[in-house]
């Protein structure tokens, strides 16, 4: 049987090596003409956890991630969080890691680069295929690794019910990494992270690089990014941030990555999809690199126990009964809790930038919380830590304490709703249960 792996995204190239190991013939197609010429020449955060559950070594050249500073929309609060180093997530150069990638999935599949993936073939109510080049490729499977703006996901029949995302669920990034003004000054805070930066929705970051002579970089908008926003954020932090010199040594790139709960229909019959196609990023981060690893090898992991349980047609395996199974790991792995944290990220963005202020400012939020949302976590506060937080609050601010403990409740709600998935495929009841965690996370 054949698979097709649309886009050698991190999740892809994890399935495809696994699904070559359990006997697939597998094709990764890649619009990139070379392995070097793959998008993000700079290093993402990822969970070392991740490399170790697959069986993989930490790529080298990655260092622990420093601790976070956190700045409050208009620079009023400076709040900083201390993590044990043996906790932090380590910084991956992202070259380096697709090196390993593909070297792995090119030992049971072929990776074929310059290879652009144009749109889905369906047949008879199934995926059957997907156009290369203007070229059909038939398979059994196709897994959507091409990202936020997949060809294939947005192509695919409304009846299938695949879910898209709406324009503010779409995180919109420069990120550039600067060479560093040696002449200014050292700064006190290496890490430092603009929540709502100059009162916008979004954020933006300044980071001391683990290379001396670099300044990594980013400015984030929710739904877009003009020019003339790009600017005056890239202004405002030269200001506070003297070390940022005027060259672009790498990056410079915009990109476009999901912050938002993972995609609640993520399959079809013969198609899966992965990482960014299926909304697998942190929605307080942006950061998908660990879950969409994890992906991939639960969606390998689904089809290895269909053959294990006896299934070898095509539609026992890739009908959407059977590959609903996956998106049910999927949840419970980590797609409920991002559900929460997504209802929590939508609360901070509506939230009045004076009550940003006052939270960051107090101690209403402990050190192991900052550490929690840091990593995008979701908070769960016990009786005793709420009535901590109202002592720390007063009677004064008891209206913001509230609306802070509605958001929180909001996001625990949106956590409880993803745990309740469906645990076998049957669409009315799906539907039902699409319809209520929508509804919270996007109230």
């Amino acid at each position: 049987m054949k698979v097709i792996v649309a886009g050698a995204g991190t999740g892809g190239l994890v399935a495809a090596e696994r699904l070559g190991k359990l006997g697939f013939e597998v094709t990764v197609y890649e619009k990139a003409v070379s392995l070097d010429e793959m998008r993000y020449d700079w290093h993402d955060d990822v969970n070392p956890a991740v490399f170790k559950r697959l069986g993989m070594e930490v790529p080298a050249g990655s260092f622990p991630k420093k601790n976070w500073t956190f700045v409050s929309p208009h620079d009023a609060v400076i709040r900083g969080m201390t993590e044990d180093e043996s906790a932090a997530d380590v910084s991956v150069d992202r070259r380096t890691l697709n090196k390993m990638l593909v070297e792995r999935a090119a030992a049971t599949a072929d990776v074929v680069f310059g290879a652009e993936v144009q749109a889905p073939l369906v047949d008879d109510g199934k995926v059957v295929g997907v156009v290369v080049n203007g070229e059909e490729k038939r398979a059994d499977l196709v897994v959507d690794s091409l990202g936020v703006d997949s060809i294939l996901r947005k192509n695919l029949p409304a009846e299938f019910g695949v879910s898209q995302n709406n324009d503010d669920e779409v995180f919109v990034v420069w990120r550039a990494f600067m060479e560093k003004d040696k002449t200014a000054p050292e700064p006190k805070y290496t890490n430092k992270a603009y929540l709502k930066h100059m009162g916008e929705a979004g954020i933006s970051w300044v980071i001391q690089d683990h290379d001396p002579d670099l300044v990594d970089v980013l400015v984030g908008r929710v739904g877009a990014l003009s020019e003339g926003t790009l600017a005056a954020a890239l202004a405002d932090l030269k200001k506070s941030n003297p070390t940022i010199g005027d060259k672009v040594v790498k990056g410079g790139i915009v990109c476009r990555i999901p912050v938002r709960f993972p995609a609640t229909r993520m399959i079809a019959p013969g198609y899966a999809a992965v990482g960014d196609s299926a909304f697998m990023t942190i929605p307080m981060l942006g950061s998908g690199i660990a879950s969409s690893m994890t992906a991939g090898m639960l969606l390998a992991e689904t089809v290895g126990d269909s053959i294990s349980r006896g299934r070898k047609a095509s539609e026992e395996m890739f009908g959407a009964a059977a590959l609903w199974r996956y998106q049910l790991k999927v949840y419970r792995e980590f797609g409920a809790e991002h559900c929460g944290v997504d209802a929590m990220k939508r609360g901070v963005l509506v939230m009045e930038n004076e009550d940003l202020d006052w939270m960051l400012g107090s101690d209403l939020l402990t050190n192991d919380e900052m550490c929690r949302l840091a990593k995008g976590k979701l908070l769960r506060v016990g009786v005793g830590e709420a009535f901590r937080k109202l002592r720390v609050a007063g009677f004064r601010k008891l209206g913001k304490l509230l609306s802070v403990n509605n958001l929180l409740q909001r996001s625990l709600l949106a956590w409880r709703r993803g745990k309740n998935i469906p645990r076998v495929y049957h669409d009315a009841t799906i539907r039902g249960w699409e319809r209520r965690l929508s509804r919270v996370c996007r109230k």
